[in-house]
């Protein structure tokens, strides 16, 4: 609180300013105030009081650093003061009805009739600088026979200059004598006042401003972006309490990659071996791969197999619009990595920050490779898209590919989420199909397969998760859920069964061709009327036969339906995309067209603007691609020509059951002419142990993106 003297000067000061302003003078000032005098006044009583309860607080401290604008200082109190004095005076003006009237306009014919002429008119007070004069009439002044409750009119006057002799003249009319006549006062302003008003408002603002600024610690303009330059990147102690527990015997499969990623675990642990021998460990690693094959979960489990913190951060945080905002992240990750030296940075998606530089790229690296103590490993699946200079030695010293598991890992990780699981028989019994099922899957996928069975299992209400609830998910994640509420025509189911029935039969017949798991018509919710799931071979490489059937298979249902119908639909859409590819693929990159000899071209997808071959080059491959599409075509419905019959009835009873097995199909024409294919068992799989990896994730070959109109 203020002594009685410094209150006093204030008041003053604040009264004066008023006065100059013309508002009132100083001894209006004091009276208008005196009823407010008790508004800023404070008992010692409950000043006592209220200290002694601050000196009780064990937090005083910290309400005192949460608070720092409480003492406010002179200059603040006093623009306070100000406003808080002016407002209530103008509220007692209001109050007293003065101002409250002025706005009441009327006319020049009112005011002479009803107002001069019935000698109600006390005064006039006439403002030239607002074109105005005030009409200020007797307390008991009576209008047009009732009593006024508002003395004050507005009274508009082009001419102020001559207003005076106007109502001069109109009491002449009237029968006035001069000496009669109604005082007339001019109230006039001074142009500056309200730029003198508006400056002191500016100058005060300013300085209230400045002193906030000093207590309260307002942001620094300069220092608006100081969050954002700061690196949100996740951080895991595995020392403390909260540390994530991720270990190897946690990743199942990329037996290889933790082979070669254990050396780093030896250097963290064991630095000196190493450096008595004098060997540099590489500063980082790249692990290379497709999305969902673990190349994160890996990194973690090298933090946690050390004992070392683990910081990690997508790549994308880094791009910013702002300039110098990714490159601030930069230098703050590793200040908190020198901190926590030694310790792992783990950066995802590096692509989106380490592509190769063009003329006007900012990017540079000059963090990665000149922290001591600071294992540096990112992640990427576009790694041919990355800048040479990133991955030089110093910097990604070790490049781990971490492909898609291959068979016996898929086994492993089936067995690591079954174990989990509550199932009807040991994981093996699943581990052992369901590895077979899912070739070209990612450790991601085979973990959302186990747990959609698992959902399935407990929304069908079983206690127990069996091969039901596995085929489901399998089948849910290659095909899509089944969209009962989507009823097909029956002529157009009948189309989509001959079209699924043609690609099952050629594939059948054929010699090169995978095993055939199962059909189905019933629609999808990715738009498939229909498919056809099966089982491809750990297969590498292919013949031109062998990709010639192939190519026969994926037209096995345009061919179908051009047997029995003599038309074709827009269901073969996906079909033909996969032909022409795979026909293109074999004249151009593969050199397996005799016209053009041995002759391999990039393909047009990798993004090359010029070609390198001429156009009348480019016209040759289109006509043999042709040809070659044609021939497979013609040969595809030959061979449905030959067994039309086994068309007719794989048809009929797939539009009876909608679903047909290899074992229904096989009871239906009888085996293979070729021999049975390798197919799924679920059991006696121990003695079988393929090597290399699977091929591309199994295909729908007949997933019909569009339904014939």
């Amino acid at each position: 609180t203020l002594n009685s003297h410094q209150r006093r000067r204030e008041l003053q000061a604040v009264s004066a300013l008023l006065q100059r302003s013309g508002i009132h003078t100083q001894g209006d000032f004091f009276k208008l105030l005196a009823p407010v005098r008790s508004f800023s006044t404070t008992s010692l009583l409950a000043n006592q009081q209220g200290r002694g309860r601050d000196d009780d607080d064990p937090h005083k401290d910290d309400k005192d650093k949460e608070n720092p604008n409480e003492k406010i200082p002179l200059l603040p109190r006093l623009i306070f003061w100000f406003w808080l004095v002016f407002g209530i005076y103008t509220l007692l003006r209001m109050g007293q009805g003065e101002d409250s009237n002025v706005f009441r306009f009327i006319s020049w014919n009112e005011f002479y009739h009803d107002m001069l002429a019935k000698g109600e008119v006390e005064a006039i007070i006439v403002r030239p600088e607002n074109e105005a004069a005030i009409i200020q009439l007797y307390p008991d002044a009576v209008i047009k026979g009732k009593r006024v409750d508002t003395r004050f009119y507005t009274l508009k006057i082009p001419d102020p200059d001559n207003f005076e002799d106007k109502v001069r003249r109109a009491e002449a009319d009237l029968g006035l004598r001069p000496d009669q006549g109604i005082p007339i006062h001019y109230q006039r302003q001074s142009a500056w006042m309200p730029v003198i008003f508006m400056g002191i408002i500016v100058i005060a603002g300013f300085f209230l401003l400045r002193n906030l600024s000093s207590k309260v610690q307002l942001p620094n303009p300069t220092d608006m972006f100081a969050n954002e330059r700061k690196a949100k990147f996740m951080r895991v102690d595995v020392a403390s309490k909260h540390g994530h527990g991720i270990s190897f015997k946690d990743v199942a499969g990329l037996t290889e990659a933790k082979t070669e990623i254990m050396e780093f675990v030896d250097y963290l642990k064991t630095p000196q071996r190493f450096k008595e021998l004098g060997a540099k460990i590489p500063r980082g690693a790249l692990l290379l791969g497709p999305p969902g094959c673990g190349k994160t979960l890996l990194a973690r489990a090298v933090a946690t197999e050390a004992k070392v913190p683990f910081l990690a951060m997508a790549g994308s945080e880094f791009v910013e619009m702002l300039g110098g905002l990714g490159a601030a992240r930069v230098r703050d990750l590793f200040k908190e990595a020198r901190k926590r030296a030694p310790c792992i940075v783990y950066i995802d998606e590096i692509d989106a920050i380490g592509r190769k530089r063009t003329g006007g790229s900012w990017w540079r690296w000059t963090e990665i490779g000149t922290q001591e103590g600071v294992i540096m490993l990112a992640a990427t699946n576009r790694a041919d898209i990355l800048d040479k200079a990133l991955l030089r030695p110093g910097r990604f010293d070790r490049h781990i590919m971490i492909d898609l598991p291959t068979l016996i890992e898929r086994r492993e990780i089936f067995n690591l989420y079954l174990s989990k699981l509550k199932l009807a028989h040991p994981p093996e019994t699943y581990s052992n199909r369901l590895a077979q099922m899912t070739p070209g899957m990612s450790g991601a996928d085979i973990s959302n397969i186990c747990n959609e069975a698992a959902i399935h299992a407990a929304r069908e209400g079983k206690k127990i998760i069996d091969t039901p609830d596995f085929e489901y998910a399998a089948e849910r994640m290659i095909a899509g859920v089944e969209k009962k509420t989507r009823l097909l025509a029956p002529t157009e189911k009948k189309m989509v069964a001959y079209h699924e029935s043609g690609h099952a039969l050629v594939g059948w017949l054929l010699k090169y061709t995978d095993a055939l798991i199962r059909i189905s018509i019933v629609p999808r919710t990715n738009s498939a009327l229909g498919f056809a799931q099966y089982m491809p071979s750990d297969q590498k490489l292919y013949s031109t036969e062998e990709l010639f059937e192939r190519m026969c298979m994926a037209l096995g249902g345009r061919a179908a339906e051009s047997v029995i119908f003599n038309h074709v639909t827009t269901g073969a859409q996906d079909d033909l995309k996969k032909v022409t590819k795979m026909a293109y693929d074999q004249i151009r990159s593969y050199g397996m067209n005799e016209r053009l000899g041995h002759l391999s071209f990039p393909a047009d997808s990798e993004g090359s603007v010029t070609k390198p071959y001429s156009r009348k080059l480019q016209a040759t491959i289109d006509e043999e691609a042709q040809a070659l599409v044609a021939r497979a075509f013609q040969y595809t419905v030959k061979v449905l020509q030959d067994n039309k019959e086994k068309l007719h009835k794989m048809a009929h009873n797939l539009l009876e059951k909608e679903v047909l097995t290899y074992e229904d199909i096989e009871s239906l024409i009888g085996p293979p002419p070729h021999g049975k294919k390798h197919m799924i068992e679920p059991h006696g799989w121990e003695g079988i142990m393929p090597n290399g990896d699977a091929p591309p994730r199994q295909s729908r070959e007949s997933g019909r993106g569009s339904s014939p109109s």
